[in-house]
């Protein structure tokens, strides 16, 4: 299946914080046999409807980011709304969730804050246990520009979308992709030798295995190289490598070379 990620958020693109969505996403997503096909970042506000146009009908799954919160800018909602043809109704059981959760911190309640509690007709509401704004899912269905993708709508901060990913999305996406195979990444680290003679050692090999992916990343004094593959598969992988390049091989980590 087509997987897009679109974060949100201008701090992404003016290199304030970094983008920790797409490589938690990534990891999160391939034991159930999917990959990230796709990855852009747009500023907060109207650029996520472009964003969405582009992928809608191409995408089979769609992962938003942020623009969930009160704010003028954290509009999401209310563009994927639109785009589905869906109206937009407020959650009495959101409503109380908010007003309670302000109540005990002390935080006034806005009606601003309020409109997080706004919910497209349909969608299923994913619980924020450490924020206000509550994730969407929007299961595929069919609209005036076509079949849609499966939308999950997230929040920005990272301490909101982790738990939420991990306690929401994965057991639906579990029902979703059902029929697909689990994936798994096993990355060599390798020492004393270049790419191509890398390449030259394991590449027929690998690459004669069914279904496997190949890849490589020349560093300063170091190459990587990465494969993917079902795990029955990636155990052969793992033992050619290992054949053709024990000598070479430093780690199987993100460690530096220093470190080891």
């Amino acid at each position: 299946m087509r997987v897009v990620v679109i974060n949100t958020g201008t701090e992404i693109l003016l290199g304030d914080v970094l983008n920790t969505h797409l490589t938690f996403i990534a990891q999160q997503i391939l034991p159930l046999g999917l990959r990230v096909e796709r990855q852009i970042a747009v500023p907060d506000g109207s650029a996520i409807r472009e964003a969405l146009q582009e992928n809608f009908r191409s995408a089979e799954i769609i992962f938003v980011t942020g623009g969930l919160g009160p704010t003028t800018d954290d509009i999401t909602r209310e563009i994927t709304a639109e785009m589905l043809g869906l109206e937009l109704a407020a959650d009495p059981d959101l409503e109380t969730t908010i007003t309670e959760r302000l109540r005990t911190r002390g935080i006034r309640l806005t009606d601003r804050i309020l409109r997080q509690a706004q919910v497209p007709r349909g969608a299923q509401v994913l619980p924020n246990e450490y924020g206000t704004a509550p994730g969407l899912y929007l299961a595929e269905r069919e609209t005036a520009a076509g079949a849609s993708p499966h939308l999950f709508l997230l929040p920005g901060p990272p301490r909101e979308l982790r738990p939420m990913f991990e306690q929401s999305v994965v057991p639906l996406l579990r029902g979703i992709v059902r029929h697909e195979q689990p994936l798994a990444y096993r990355a060599y680290r390798i020492v004393g030798m270049g790419e191509s003679y890398v390449e030259e050692a394991v590449g027929p090999q690998l690459l004669a295995l069914p279904g496997l992916e190949l890849g490589y990343c020349a560093r300063m004094g170091e190459v990587d190289l990465r494969v993917i593959a079902v795990p029955e598969i990636l155990e052969q992988a793992d033992a050619i490598v290992r054949r053709k390049l024990a000598g070479s091989i430093f780690s199987t980590s993100s460690e530096s070379l220093e470190s080891v």
